[in-house]
C-alpha cells in the first residue's frame, strides 16, 4: 500500500469519527457540521504535512528519491492547505463562529440582567460561576468522565479543563474588545488553535473509547496514544489561551502588526543589509 493509500484512509477515518462526537439534538447542526469539518481539515492537513516532512528528514537524501514516494506526497499535501480554502483565514473563521455562540450567551445574560427578579437563578449561578474563577475554583466545566472508559478518564478531565478555559477565555475576550475581536487577527490564530486541539483531543478519546468497547487488539496503543495525545494539547491550548490575555503577548501582537504595516508601506525589508548589499 503507497502512502498516498495510507493518507486517505487516515483522512476517512478521522472525518468518521468527528461525525460521532456530534449531538443530534444540536441546535443549528448545519454550523456545527460545517465547525467539524473545518476542524477536521485542520487536523488532518496539517498532521500529514508534518508526518512526512519527518520521514523525509529521517530518510535523508533518499526521501527526495522517486524511490520513497515522499516527495510527491509532499507536494500533493501541500495544496490542501490552501485549495480548499487558505488554513489562515480558516482560522479566523473558527474562532469568529465559536465566539458567535458565546456572544449570544452573553447577550441573553445581558438580558437578564435587566430584569434580575425574573431571572434570578440565571444570574446567581453565572454569579457565583465568576466569583469562584476570582478565586481559582473552576465551576461549571463540561464533564466527560462518564461518557468514556475508565482508563481515558484522566485525559477526558484534560478535555474539560481545556473546555472551561476556553469558554472563559472567549467571554473575557467579547467583554474586554466587543465588535473589535474580528480585527484581532493574532489572538483570533491562538484562539481557533486552541479550538482545534480541543476538538482534536475530543475525536480521539471517542476513537479509543469505541476500540476499547469492542475489544480491538489495538485498544492498549490506541490508550496510551490518545493519553500522551491529551496532554500535550491540553498543554497547547493552555499556552495559547494565556497568550491571549496576558498584556505582554499582545503588546507583543501589536508590534508585529506594526513592523509588517512598515515593510508594506517600505515595499520590503526596511532595515539595511549590514554589508551595504
Amino acid at each position: 500500500m503507497t502512502v498516498a493509500k495510507i493518507i486517505s484512509l487516515r483522512q476517512l477515518s478521522a472525518k468518521s469519527t468527528a461525525r460521532y462526537t456530534l449531538p443530534p439534538t444540536v441546535e443549528n447542526r448545519h454550523h456545527a457540521l460545517l465547525g467539524f469539518e473545518l476542524n477536521s481539515s485542520f487536523v488532518l492537513q496539517e498532521a500529514a504535512w508534518f508526518t512526512t516532512d519527518e520521514a523525509i528528514q529521517i530518510f535523508g537524501g533518499m526521501g527526495f528519491m522517486k524511490a520513497t514516494g515522499l516527495e510527491r506526497v509532499l507536494r500533493d499535501l501541500r495544496i490542501f492547505r490552501i485549495f480548499e480554502g487558505s488554513n489562515d483565514v480558516m482560522r479566523l473563521f473558527v474562532a469568529l463562529t465559536g465566539m458567535q455562540y458565546a456572544g449570544g450567551h452573553l447577550r441573553e445574560l445581558q438580558k437578564a440582567l435587566k430584569n434580575p427578579v425574573g431571572n434570578l437563578g440565571l444570574v446567581v449561578n453565572e454569579g457565583l460561576t465568576r466569583g469562584f474563577r476570582k478565586i481559582g475554583i473552576r465551576r461549571g466545566d463540561p464533564s466527560f468522565g462518564d461518557l468514556v472508559n475508565p482508563a481515558l478518564k484522566d485525559s477526558a478531565d484534560l478535555v474539560s479543563h481545556s473546555v472551561g478555559q476556553f469558554g472563559e477565555t472567549v467571554e473575557a475576550l467579547l467583554a474586554k474588545y466587543r465588535q473589535g475581536i474580528v480585527d484581532e487577527q493574532f489572538i483570533l490564530k491562538r484562539v481557533a488553535d486552541a479550538a482545534i486541539d480541543i476538538y482534536a483531543m475530543t475525536v480521539s478519546l471517542s476513537r479509543a473509547t469505541r476500540s476499547i468497547k469492542e475489544a480491538k487488539n489495538t485498544a492498549g496503543y490506541e490508550t496510551k496514544l490518545v493519553s500522551t495525545f491529551c496532554h500535550e494539547a491540553a498543554q497547547r491550548v493552555s499556552q495559547n489561551l494565556g497568550l491571549t490575555r496576558s498584556s505582554r503577548d499582545v503588546a507583543n501582537f501589536k508590534a508585529m502588526s506594526e513592523l509588517a504595516q512598515e515593510m508594506c508601506q517600505q515595499g520590503g525589508v526596511v532595515q539595511e543589509h549590514p554589508l551595504g548589499f
